[in-house]
């Protein structure tokens, strides 16, 4: 075979088959990217041209990475994490004695320990840069592994998901089913999932695993999906909805305990005890953390011993110090 022409390679070229092996299907691939389906499509075309073989076996669910295009993800993941971290160095660098990091949140890690931690990181470095970046589990993995954020903050990912990264459980907390208050459900003592038939639902984002644990509730249940269903991992826009309308907000425990200890929003008295899941921080395995990610990571440790943080109303949630919390893989610097 002929040498590779690499004047013709693109990053492009290489952020578009990161993603499509993340997501393992195009339209996926091509909603994180911001693109078109087709332009993903024509994008891995260039690349299967220049490196001379195919790389996608296209399945009905989906794409398969050929044997050629695992090597090459590898190796263009490494590529960009260098580059991006590169340019971090070179061009992103904190003033003097500043402290920078940047994390990914989901919702229910956004809403409450996190700005705990950050106000807590301030009071002793008056210097502080922190980016906090919102996104979907599996994307926030992406840029995570890419090297453009340090850690993120949420539920545990699907296993697939995992690959060179590690995960610490902080804790435990279950799905919750809220309301406004007003609502006609709102003051029953004790509920079935079948009362919620007809009404319009807020869920997470489909193909997400916080989803699918939502859906695998009610299925269990012999519960059909929301006719009228609204996908949403913006908090700020589910509870607008709510103000307004009969909704019900299926969401993390951490993303709406604010609120309901506020008054704000109502919980359903609907046992979702089976929606238990891990929530705690994920990083890369190599590589070592940087000095602001782990003052942030410090941080949120600090902020679960002194607290046991505010207990949610079913006391539930079992907040671990560090020198409990359950760890996978690497061990927190």
């Amino acid at each position: 075979m002929s040498a590779m022409n690499f004047s013709r390679l693109k990053l492009r070229h290489l952020q578009c088959l990161a993603m499509v092996a993340q997501e393992r299907n195009l339209v996926r691939a091509a909603k994180a990217l911001a693109l078109t389906q087709p332009a993903v499509s024509k994008t891995i075309a260039e690349l299967e041209d220049i490196v001379g073989r195919p790389l996608l076996l296209r399945r009905r669910r989906g794409v398969e990475l050929t044997p050629a295009a695992e090597v090459l993800v590898r190796h263009a993941v490494a590529a960009l994490r260098g580059l991006r971290e590169g340019f971090g160095l070179a061009l992103d660098q904190p003033e003097g004695d500043q402290v920078s990091v940047a994390v990914g949140a989901l919702p229910n890690m956004a809403a409450n320990l996190l700005p705990a931690a950050v106000a807590a990181l301030q009071a002793s470095q008056p210097a502080l840069r922190v980016r906090v970046v919102s996104g979907t589990n599996a994307q926030l993995m992406t840029q995570l592994r890419q090297g453009e954020i340090d850690l993120v903050l949420g539920r545990l990912a699907q296993a697939s998901a995992m690959a060179d990264l590690a995960f610490e459980q902080l804790y435990n907390e279950p799905l919750l089913m809220v309301v406004r208050p007003g609502h006609p459900l709102a003051a029953a003592p004790r509920l079935a999932l079948d009362a919620l038939a007809g009404l319009p639902m807020v869920m997470p984002v489909a193909g997400t695993s916080i989803r699918h644990t939502a859906d695998g509730l009610l299925l269990a249940q012999g519960m059909a999906p929301p006719r009228c269903l609204v996908e949403a991992t913006d908090t700020s826009f589910a509870f607008g909805l709510l103000q307004r309308t009969d909704t019900v907000w299926f969401a993390p425990q951490g993303a709406v305990e604010g609120y309901v200890g506020r008054g704000e929003l109502v919980r359903l008295a609907i046992d979702t005890a089976s929606t238990d899941g891990a929530v705690g921080m994920t990083r890369r395995r190599s590589g070592e953390t940087g000095e602001g990610a782990r003052l942030l990571i410090e941080a949120i440790r600090g902020v679960l011993r002194l607290s046991a943080a505010p207990a949610p109303p079913d006391g539930r949630r079992r907040p671990r110090s560090a020198s409990g919390a359950g760890t996978a893989g690497t061990r927190a610097a």
